[in-house]
């Protein structure tokens, strides 16, 4: 084991599982540093991030800086040998980076150069990709764009949902930066530049994107569906009724794009631009989540 003084950055649930194994493995780590607490839920209570409530319990010191710049002073007292980075969800500056002697690791839940930036996990389901993993690069100035140690990949069936990839990944990120870390910090892993000419870059997932737009293609809508299990959701209206789609299947069956239907086996349906999603399960407004067939008892539609 390394006497390396590692500051761990990280802020939601995907980062927990690394600093679960960095505390296994007995690293010292020297502090924890996160997103200031945030207002979360219907009543804006104060909530602490996932990371911030583990190294809490575990003795770890933990900084909340709005700037990174205004804790630099005081990491350069901790005097880290390296820094790791998992789901911090802030760009690290140039000054912070040169704080740390061996650089500042990251895992990418992507398979770098391939989605580069702030939503890896649902720009792979949007594109329809065969597979994903995860990356452990050395963080440089760019966004996702340092050169890579190694990554670990995940084969895809074309069913997943956002919440399920996001577990599997930061798990599967977990084990790899436990196997790797020894030989990274040690120099035995060199870093390789990464392919730019083979790179994609992802865009910050809003609201808006949640909002179902039926002029689609079926495919494209239902891998929306998927990918924003959660958060966005996708959000729709059916019969008047406000609803958030939660499960769908496609159907090679066309017609008015945005209209909804019954199938001849009694399930709820939607005509897309082009073929028709099977709606097995939503959430009406105000109302708990129901499958497609509950949801018709109340909402009696047009057999196609």
């Amino acid at each position: 084991m390394t006497s390396d003084r590692l500051v761990f950055f990280g802020t939601d649930a995907f980062s927990v599982p690394s600093l679960v194994h960095l505390l296994t493995a007995k690293r010292h780590i020297v502090t924890v540093v996160t997103k200031p607490d945030s207002r979360t839920g219907r009543g804006r209570e104060l909530s602490m991030p996932a990371v911030k409530r583990l190294a809490l319990a575990s003795g770890i010191p933990v900084l909340q800086p709005k700037r990174l710049a205004d804790i630099e002073d005081k990491l350069r007292e901790l005097k880290p040998t390296a820094g790791i980075v998992v789901a911090y969800g802030r760009i690290i500056p140039e000054s912070t980076l040169k704080l740390f002697p061996k650089g500042v690791i990251n895992v990418h839940a992507s398979l770098l150069p391939r989605h580069r930036g702030a939503s890896p996990i649902e720009s792979a389901i949007l594109s329809g990709d065969e597979s994903t993993g995860v990356t452990l690069m050395q963080i440089e100035p760019g966004l996702d764009t340092g050169p890579t140690y190694d990554a670990a990949t995940l084969q895809l069936g074309g069913a997943e949902n956002r919440l399920e990839l996001y577990e599997q990944l930061a798990e599967l990120g977990a084990d790899l930066l436990d196997t790797k870390l020894t030989d990274i910090l040690s120099g035995n892993i060199v870093p390789i530049p990464q392919d730019n000419a083979k790179s994609s870059t992802t865009r910050l997932i809003s609201k808006n994107d949640g909002l179902i737009d039926w002029s689609k293609p079926a495919i494209d809508i239902e891998r929306e569906i998927r990918a924003y299990l959660g958060w966005p959701g996708s959000r729709t209206e059916i019969v008047g009724a406000e609803a958030i789609i939660t499960e769908a299947r496609l159907l090679p069956k066309d017609g008015p794009a945005g209209a909804a239907y019954k199938t001849p086996a009694s399930e709820l349906a939607v005509y897309a631009a082009k073929g028709s999603l099977i709606i097995d399960r939503l959430k009406p407004a105000g109302k708990r989540e129901m499958t497609g067939p509950e949801f018709l008892a109340g909402h009696p539609l047009p057999t196609h």
